[in-house]
C-alpha cells in the first residue's frame, strides 16, 4: 500500500535548507513570448475579499516565491524536468503529485519565466515516459534511475492525475498545440480515476468505494466539463459535492472538516477511513492530505462562486480561526473534524497556507491579511511540500489564478 507519510518526520524534525545545482534559467521579468495570459493575468474573482495588499506588492511576493521554488525543486532530469519531491521519492526523485504541481504553477508563471514552455514541455516528458498501464503516470520515481520507486505494480494517485490534466488544459490555453495531449489524459482519466457513480477514487487501482478529499479539485472537474464534452464531468462534480454534503452534516456539521480518507463513498453514507487506512498517520481525521482542502474549497468558490464549496469555505475558515485564536501559526496540521488540533508539537505551513484561500472566499477581511501576511514566512523549515503548495495559494491569494474555462 502506497505510505507517502515519509514527509512527516522530516517536517517534524524541521529539514535543513535545501541548495541545489539545477540546470534550468532563473525566471526573470520580461514580454510575453507568445503567451494568451502572461503573469500577472489579475482576476476578478466571483466572491469574497482580496488581501489588502497592492496587486504590484502581491505579484512581488508571487514572483520572489517563484523564483526558490524553482531554484529548489525544479530541476533537469530523466530526460526532461521533474519536481523534486524531497522526503516522498529517492535520489531527488519525484511523485506524480509534484509533478502535477509544477504542470500547474509553469504555465500560470509564463511571462514572467521565459523559459516556462522548455520548462511545462520537460515535465509533460517526464510524466509520458512514466505511465503505468492505464496510462496515468506512475506515483513515484527514483531521481537517478528514473525507475518505478515503489514496491508492486506501478499504479497511479488521483491528486497528481488531475493535475497533469488540470495542467495540459492551462497549457493549451497559454500556448496551443496541447489539446490532443489533454483530451487523450482526460479519456484516460475518466476510465481510471473515476468510480461507476461518479465520485473520484483514491488511485487508478483501487476500489471504487473509497476517495480521498484533497483530491476535491472542484474547479479542475469544471474546468474538464468545459473542455472535454465526450465525458460527463458533470456527474463527476455532482457526486463529490455530494459525498462532501453527506460526510459533512454525519461527521463535521460546525468545522466542515473531511478527514485524509473516506470510505463507503458510492453510497450515501460516506465515513471516515480507519485510522491507518492508508499511511501511517491517523486517516480518520484531518491529516497531512486535507490540509489541502480549505485551499480547493475556497478556490471553487472563488473563480466559480459554487455554493457548496463556498459554504465549506467558510465554515474550515471560521473553525480554524477559532481553534487558533486568529493566530495563523496555531493552525496545525492533524485536527478532529470538530476542528480541535490533536498534536500542537507537530507544526507545518501547509497547514497554515490553505487557510488562506477559505478565508479570502469567507469574506473574512482581518483573517485574509494575517494569513497572506504568513505566507512570507517560513517558520518550520517546511521543504517541498509546503513550499509547492505556498506557491500554488500565493497565485490564488495575489488574483493570479486564471481559469482555462473563461
Amino acid at each position: 500500500m502506497r505510505d507517502r507519510s515519509g514527509r512527516l518526520a522530516a517536517v517534524a524534525a524541521a529539514a535543513a535548507t535545501i541548495s541545489l545545482s539545477v540546470l534550468v534559467s532563473t525566471a526573470t521579468p520580461a514580454a510575453a513570448a507568445g503567451e494568451s495570459h502572461p503573469f500577472p493575468t489579475h482576476v476578478t474573482y466571483k466572491t469574497g475579499v482580496m488581501p489588502s495588499a497592492t496587486p504590484a506588492a502581491r505579484d512581488a511576493a508571487v514572483k520572489k516565491q517563484y523564483d526558490s521554488w524553482k531554484k529548489a525543486y525544479l530541476r533537469a532530469a530523466c530526460g526532461g524536468y521533474l519536481v523534486y519531491a524531497t522526503d516522498d521519492a529517492p535520489n531527488k526523485g519525484t511523485v506524480s503529485e509534484a509533478q502535477g504541481y509544477g504542470m500547474n504553477i509553469v504555465p500560470l508563471m509564463a511571462g514572467y519565466d521565459t523559459n516556462a514552455r522548455a520548462e511545462f514541455d520537460g515535465l509533460w516528458k517526464v510524466v509520458q515516459d512514466h505511465r503505468d498501464s492505464k496510462g496515468m503516470m506512475q506515483w513515484e520515481i527514483d531521481g537517478k534511475s528514473c525507475k518505478y520507486a515503489d514496491s508492486g505494480t506501478p499504479d497511479s494517485a488521483t491528486d497528481g492525475d488531475l493535475d497533469v490534466g488540470y495542467g495540459l488544459i492551462l497549457a493549451d490555453k497559454q500556448w496551443g498545440g496541447y489539446t490532443a495531449a489533454a483530451k487523450d489524459w482526460l479519456a484516460r482519466f475518466y476510465a481510471a480515476d473515476v468510480a461507476p457513480d461518479g465520485h473520484l477514487k483514491c488511485e487508478d487501482d483501487g476500489p471504487n468505494t473509497d476517495t480521498r478529499p484533497s483530491d476535491f479539485m472542484l474547479d479542475h472537474l469544471r474546468a474538464f466539463a468545459a473542455y472535454d464534452t465526450a465525458h460527463d464531468w458533470n456527474k463527476v462534480i455532482t457526486r463529490t459535492e455530494a459525498v462532501i454534503s453527506e460526510f459533512t452534516a454525519a461527521y463535521s456539521p460546525t468545522a466542515n472538516l473531511l478527514s485524509d480518507f473516506v470510505v463507503n463513498a458510492n453510497t450515501t453514507s460516506p465515513k471516515p477511513a480507519p485510522a491507518n487506512y492508508q499511511e501511517n498517520q491517523p486517516d480518520n481525521i484531518v491529516g497531512y492530505n486535507s490540509v489541502r482542502v480549505p485551499w480547493h474549497m475556497g478556490t471553487d468558490a472563488l473563480v466559480y462562486g459554487s455554493p457548496v464549496a463556498l459554504g465549506v469555505a467558510k465554515k474550515e475558515s471560521a473553525s480554524y480561526k477559532a481553534k487558533a485564536g486568529g493566530d495563523p501559526a496555531k493552525i496545525y496540521p492533524h485536527t478532529k473534524l470538530d476542528g480541535t488540533p490533536t498534536n500542537t508539537g507537530d507544526q507545518s505551513e501547509v497547514a497554515n497556507d490553505p487557510v488562506g484561500v477559505a478565508a479570502m472566499a469567507a469574506g473574512d477581511q482581518a483573517w485574509t491579511d494575517s494569513l497572506w501576511n504568513y505566507l512570507a514566512t517560513n517558520p518550520f523549515e517546511d521543504t517541498y511540500y509546503g513550499e509547492t503548495v505556498k506557491m500554488l495559494v500565493y497565485l490564488v491569494m495575489a488574483g493570479d489564478y486564471w481559469t482555462p474555462a473563461s
